[in-house]
């Protein structure tokens, strides 16, 4: 969990915070007691954070009364014993991680008042760039290095990826989500996307998931509506041949309304061809809190130029819990669905 949704949802359940994840952890080690009720509120968040935090996600078609039997037989589905299970919502440790076999195991079946999620856990890698501080080194090292101002590094750790399918109650959209931390490689997240696909229809016995929705014409489409969100990032190419990455360092602040990005558009003699956008939305999260789920569409400019620009995956980050998922999931609907 990113350390600024962590960070709210500690304040929203009145548990102590530090500067980071780090002393955050030290805090929370030598806390007694908190009430129990904060305890299982904690536990409540942490389970919504498995099916609806940091996801790469795709949508496919499957008509209302296929997902309720599909849903059905999923809820009579016993959970097999295993680490992932007997531990679930927590991940296991490191020690644990190196002991499991390779592959994703069914780890949890959760209803919700919104639909029904069915929790595969496998074990991945994610790639993290870590300052280095130069006392770390031997001083024949450090020597060498005194030129530089600083010193990075990447390291590379397991992790134990939570992958769900979802099962809404309302619709006809079935959700395939896998585990999208920051460092994670994105052809390892479709691997995973086609590796869970896999998985939940051996579990079921049938193919389900084969009409995948084209996700590209959301770029255009919320880009175009001044009513949507705020504009944080955009990728688009112009008529005088060039492309273009413009990101906003404030993030209240709408791209859309820039004045270099509004001056640029208007010496053009067509519109811009947007191929990839991020957008993110205030929402009341209570207690004065305010959450900002974001949702990220990353195609390419060659993609874009094609007869047929296709993408099947986005990016939804930032989610306090499923309530944050759900609307930016309304908002997919909303702008995938013809006028």
């Amino acid at each position: 969990m990113p350390w600024p949704v962590g960070r709210k949802i500690l304040n929203q359940n009145s548990f102590p915070r530090g500067q980071g994840w780090d002393r955050t952890l030290e805090k929370l080690i030598n806390l007694s007691g908190q009430p129990t009720e904060s305890l299982a509120e904690l536990t409540i968040a942490l389970r919504e954070h498995t099916f609806s935090g940091e996801k790469l996600s795709g949508f496919y078609r499957v008509k209302p009364e296929k997902i309720g039997k599909v849903r059905d037989k999923i809820l009579k589905t016993k959970v097999p014993d295993s680490d992932y299970s007997r531990l679930y919502p927590v991940a296991l440790s490191d020690e644990q991680l190196a002991l499991q076999p390779i592959g994703s195991k069914l780890a949890a079946i959760e209803p919700t008042d919104d639909g029904v999620a069915v929790v595969f856990s496998s074990v991945r890698v994610i790639t993290i760039r870590e300052e280095i501080e130069l006392s770390q080194f031997s001083d024949e090292a450090a020597n060498l290095l005194e030129d530089y101002q600083e010193v990075f590094g990447l390291r590379t750790l397991r992790f134990q990826a939570f992958d769900v399918v979802w099962l809404p109650h309302n619709g006809a959209l079935i959700d395939v989500r896998v585990d999208f931390p920051f460092g994670t490689h994105h052809d390892v997240a479709v691997a995973a996307f086609a590796q869970t696909v896999d998985t939940f229809h051996k579990l079921i016995g049938e193919n389900v998931l084969v009409d995948e929705l084209n996700l590209f014409p959301l770029i255009d489409r919320i880009y175009n509506d001044r009513n949507e969100g705020i504009v944080v990032e955009l990728g688009f190419g112009t008529t005088t041949a060039s492309l273009k990455h413009e990101k906003m360092r404030r993030k209240q602040l709408d791209l859309r309304d820039e004045q270099y990005h509004k001056g640029g558009k208007a010496a053009l003699a067509s519109p811009i061809e947007p191929f990839r956008l991020s957008v993110t939305w205030k929402r009341n999260a209570g207690g004065g809190l305010v959450s900002n789920p974001e949702l990220s569409i990353n195609s390419s400019a060659r993609a874009a130029g094609g007869e047929n620009p296709t993408i099947n995956s986005v990016v939804i980050r930032k989610c306090m819990g499923q309530a944050d998922y759900e609307f930016v999931r309304s908002r997919i609907e909303t702008h995938l669905t013809p006028p």
